[in-house]
């Protein structure tokens, strides 16, 4: 659950904060080749951003050191749970998941009411061929508009003078396959529709594409100004459904002064570079940092204990006559990583009654070995608090799966880690 959660919220933060660069740098210039790509790289990348989560990069680690009194521990996050948490919080999540999901169920039967009303037009109309161009002549009255390969247009349409512009606005909606664009940004509405940037997001997909059809009706060299006149009149035609490119469809005065403004200049498509570092800053920031090992050589002694080198710092990694190691150079993993692992003490873990009665409360210092199978044994309590909240944290860390054993010159071995649990009281 509260991976989830955490995945919802950074895919949202990522999408607003792409959004804004967007709204700030491109929204004004007439590069709208670009502006599509960009927009469509944008949900690409928020899109597969979940799995950076899986992705891990490399950081300076804090060495192995100490907490409290001497307990040595290896670079691990406490895990808080609180004698408040119980059904109460448990439920709130659930409510919040099921609000989330019955608004994407209504807004998905309106994307698939919408798609099955497209579909019974086409197969209600009938096909033709107007300047060479296949059309679907429908009884349905609105303004001319395309879905896919499929151009609608009234009968009474057939006889308008401007007939040849509306098909040139949207054979280029089908040619360049601008339906994807909608349908794209129709599918992210559903899935984000209580962020608003999601939103802003879709009216800039739609604009821009009609932006483009415009432009491709002005350089085939019709009249500007006469092709505007055409707009105006098809202004208050309503239109079938919201997934289809219309003629007339959105802000006319934003489309009529577009088309009116000076072209911007090449050297501006530098600015589209931008992306690049914020979608990567991005990136780094939602996977997950692992310690980047700087193990120069180990030193095996006489007495049997073996240490290492991070950096300029020689650091014992296992002591005379222990089977185990306390770093290696390839650390042992809980399936799924820290996130994995704290979200199964926290669903696992119960505060004991005794001690919430009791307003006990405190940090409990755990260790065990992972074994080189990833068997986790010899758990022992390095730092306990009371006997109900030791015994709890003990209990549930026995329950653990098999974790991915630690490596050391590429072998398997067996390493002791510590997992500090926070018990926090009311």
């Amino acid at each position: 659950m509260n991976g989830f959660f955490t995945i919802l919220i950074k895919t949202n933060v990522m999408l607003a904060v792409l959004c804004l660069l967007y709204l700030v740098l491109f929204r004004k210039d007439t590069f709208f080749s670009w502006r599509r790509t960009s927009l469509l790289l944008i949900y690409a990348f928020v899109a597969i951003c979940p799995l950076a989560s899986n992705i891990k990069w490399s950081v300076e680690p804090p060495m192995a050191g100490s907490v409290d009194e001497g307990i040595r521990v290896v670079w691990t996050q406490a895990v808080e749970v609180g004698a408040n948490v119980g059904d109460s919080a448990f439920d709130i999540k659930f409510v919040i998941i099921y609000i989330w999901l019955a608004i994407s169920a209504m807004l998905t039967m309106r994307f698939l009411w919408q798609l099955g009303t497209i579909c019974w037009l086409a197969w209600k109309s009938k096909a033709g061929v107007v300047d060479g161009v296949h059309i679907r002549q429908t009884d349905v009255k609105g303004s001319p508009f395309s879905f896919f390969r499929w151009i609608f247009i009234h009968q009474e349409m057939l006889t308008d003078p401007c007939l040849h512009e509306v098909l040139l606005h949207e054979r280029t909606h089908v040619r360049q396959w601008h339906s994807v664009d909608v349908l794209v940004s129709e599918l992210a509405c559903i899935l984000c529709w209580f962020n608003p940037f999601v939103w802003i997001m879709r009216r800039e997909v739609r604009i821009n594409l009609e932006y483009l059809a415009d432009q491709s009706v002005v350089d085939k060299g019709h009249d500007a100004r006469a092709y505007q006149y055409h707009l105006l009149a098809l202004t208050y035609q309503g239109s079938v459904a919201t997934l289809t490119n219309n003629f007339n469809v959105l802000t006319l005065k934003q489309r009529i002064k577009m088309m009116n403004k000076e072209r911007s200049k090449k050297i501006g498509r530098i600015k589209y570079l931008l992306l690049l570092p914020v979608c990567a800053l991005l990136f780094m920031m939602s996977s997950s940092p692992v310690s980047a090992q700087q193990v120069k050589k180990s030193i095996i002694h006489e007495d049997g204990s073996i240490t290492t080198m991070y950096g300029d710092k020689e650091v014992e990694i296992k002591k005379a006559g222990e089977d185990f190691f306390i770093v290696t150079e390839e650390m042992p993993e809980f399936p799924g990583g820290m996130q994995a692992l704290i979200d199964f003490l926290q669903a696992n873990v119960k505060y004991p009654e005794t001690a919430k009665e009791a307003k006990i409360q405190g940090r409990v210092t755990t260790s065990f070995v992972v074994g080189e199978d990833g068997v986790c044994r010899d758990f022992k309590i390095l730092r306990g608090v009371s006997p109900d909240l030791d015994a709890e944290a003990l209990r549930v860390l026995q329950l653990m799966p098999k974790w991915n054993p630690g490596k050391q010159d590429g072998e398997p071995v067996a390493v002791r880690y510590t997992v500090p649990v926070n018990f926090r009281g009311l």
